[in-house]
């Protein structure tokens, strides 16, 4: 972390006085990350995180309505929000000495059967939300398999071509993929709430307990692709799939293809981000299934 003198502009240092009542005595630049984010210090020892748009893609009030969604109508741990608007975001900084830890699983996994549990008649949700920075489509569907092939799939191979680093005949594989998906994928018996960017990144983790989940990617979907993400992760053990199979049952099939299809997703998104070093991932899943 960097201390800097004067880290925010007037503008944004009466948007952080007036949505916590306090004022400003100190902030430190935050390494990483999508946003330009500070840690701030405010007059009665209260710390807050403000984040600020690194660009015009940036959008914080989206990440904002997301975090305040999930304090307001689930018992995930989330971050307080006290402002979200396109200029900024103000919410609670969460001490944390690290991420995800094998001493943090259990926790997490009963956290995340308990937001699985909330449920909808639709899946999608009310409005588009943003995974690693990137808008995800929530348009609302009565089908989960149409939902995941028009939103997840082919929007987010769209974005990985439209970026130069998704070649044309891989995208052509994809597309032949996707008149398929029904073949692989299954209904699920309800939609789930889901975080949506599950990782060992994304869990906050101190003294062996869970603190909080941060940047949320919510909407309803199937419950397994939830963990398309934290498949992803070598962290997770055991112990966190076994802590969550004793209140959600993973439906045959998820770990011998579905997760592997799901996972198509968050490998094109990292295409998109990252570049051309997930090919070779993507081009695996499309051969196992015959693409």
């Amino acid at each position: 972390m960097q201390v800097e003198s004067n880290p925010l502009s007037a503008r944004v240092t009466r948007v952080v006085e007036q949505s916590t009542g306090k004022s400003v005595v100190s902030a430190v630049t935050l390494a990483g990350g999508i946003a330009d984010a500070k840690h701030v210090v405010l007059s009665d020892g209260t710390q807050v995180v403000v984040k600020l748009p690194k660009d015009s893609s940036d959008d914080l009030a989206i990440e904002g309505a997301t975090m305040d969604y999930l304090k307001r109508r689930t018992e995930l741990p989330v971050p307080e929000v006290y402002y979200s608007g396109t200029d900024a975001l103000v919410h609670e900084y969460i001490a944390a000495d690290g991420t995800l830890s094998v001493d943090c699983e259990p926790e997490a996994a009963e956290h995340l059967a308990k937001l699985h549990a909330v449920t909808s008649d639709f899946y999608g949700f009310d409005f588009d939300t943003l995974r690693g920075g990137v808008r995800q489509p929530n348009a609302k569907s009565v089908k989960w398999v149409p939902f995941f092939t028009q939103n997840r799939l082919l929007y987010m191979a769209r974005l990985a071509y439209e970026s130069g680093n998704l070649p044309s005949e891989m995208r052509a594989r994809i597309d032949k993929f996707a008149e398929n998906t029904e073949k692989y994928l299954d209904e699920p018996p309800r939609p789930a709430l889901l975080h949506g960017d599950i990782s060992a990144t994304t869990i906050l983790c101190r003294e062996g307990r869970v603190r909080s989940f941060v940047d949320p990617a919510i909407f309803f979907g199937d419950p397994e692709f939830e963990f398309a993400f934290v498949g992803e992760q070598p962290s997770l053990s055991k112990i966190f799939y076994d802590k969550y199979r004793e209140h959600h049952v993973f439906r045959s099939g998820f770990f011998e293809y579905r997760q592997s299809i799901y996972s198509l997703y968050p490998l094109l998104l990292n295409v998109k981000v990252r570049g051309d070093g997930f090919l070779p991932r993507i081009d695996a899943v499309l051969k196992r299934f015959g693409f």
